[in-house]
């Protein structure tokens, strides 16, 4: 009888909560989805204004070497239904007479595959195509989100003309599906679209229309501590770009740098913000899985507030939770 008396109780919760019946439930209550969560923010918002959880060396997961080199532990579509809507694309030419010209994900040396496996070095390489089938899939599933895809040309020996005309093709293949103009778009703008940001020169002459926001900052790579962290750099005539990437400060002194970067942010309107919790650490062989423990709970017990824009909070080994501490200051 007291089995079919709470089966009974517990039905009854359920039915209420749906309707919104049981007492202190209400739909301000109810947790926003990670999958879903840009759906709350209103259509007249400009992107650079809301605050974004992104991932840094997006392709990382199952690259060889792992141990100096992995950065996530989720692959892309992981990534996305986890909430963070920054993607850090580094990118390399793989020209072969099989295959043709494709480009394929790295970081450093290092080669990044589709999938972990004992013979790690010889598993499939991960290409830009996978990752954009993923990318597609989830925009498809979830049309109210857009996703902001940075793109670098890691390998400094590659011949950039084949670079991006090899990556045009690629995204020509569906054009519906990007927003390639050097303007801040608003979020009515482009949802259920890939927002395009190139860190790398148009030498093929695409122009504006085609090349998306570029973002191009010197590389902060200085050990020790300075005091301006950030650097500011335009983006077009009335844009700018805001970005902290001080990637080989230790640890403590990388925290420093962003909690001076959640203080003081400029993110708004005609404001990109890029503050990056990822570190290799000064030493001769970082290991970011180890930075990346303290950091993120560093900043997981960091009081974020509502009524501040942070830009795009970039970090390693992303997890749910992170992203929604980090996605959840916008409403």
């Amino acid at each position: 009888m007291k089995r079919i008396v709470k089966k009974l109780l517990a039905m009854g919760l359920s039915i209420a909560m749906i309707f919104g019946f049981t007492q202190g439930v209400s739909a301000a209550d109810t947790e926003i989805a990670a999958t879903d969560w840009m759906a709350e923010v209103s259509d007249d918002t400009f992107l650079s204004s809301v605050t974004v959880p992104g991932t840094h060396d997006s392709g990382t997961a199952h690259i060889f070497p792992s141990f100096f080199l992995q950065c996530q532990s989720l692959g892309f579509y992981d990534q996305l239904n986890a909430g963070y809507r920054y993607l850090d694309i580094r990118l390399a030419l793989d020209e072969s007479e099989e295959s043709g010209t494709k480009l394929k994900f790295i970081h450093a040396f290092g080669t990044c595959k589709k999938e972990s496996s004992f013979l790690q070095l010889f598993s499939d390489t991960l290409y830009l195509e996978d990752a954009l089938d993923d990318v597609y899939t989830f925009l498809d599933e979830h049309p109210t989100e857009t996703i902001v895809f940075s793109v670098k040309a890691e390998n400094k020996e590659d011949d950039l003309s084949v670079f991006e005309d090899t990556f045009f093709q690629i995204l020509d293949q569906h054009p519906e599906k990007w927003y390639t103009q050097n303007a801040i778009p608003s979020m009515g703008d482009v949802r259920g679209k890939i927002v395009l940001v190139t860190r790398f020169d148009d030498v093929n002459g695409e122009g504006e229309e085609r090349m998306g926001l570029p973002f191009h900052w010197s590389q902060q790579d200085n050990t020790e501590a300075v005091v301006d962290t950030q650097e500011v750099v335009m983006v077009n005539d009335t844009n700018q770009l805001w970005v902290q990437d001080r990637y080989k400060y230790n640890v403590e002194t990388k925290w420093d740098a962003i909690v001076e970067s959640l203080e003081n942010c400029q993110a708004g309107d005609e404001t990109f913000s890029l503050n990056f919790c990822s570190t290799a650490g000064n030493g001769y062989a970082g290991h970011p899985k180890k930075y990346a423990r303290i950091i993120n709970k560093n900043l997981l017990n960091y009081e974020l507030s509502s009524q501040t824009s942070y830009g795009i909070i970039v970090v390693d080994f992303a997890k749910e939770n992170l992203a929604r501490h980090i996605f959840e200051t916008n409403f």
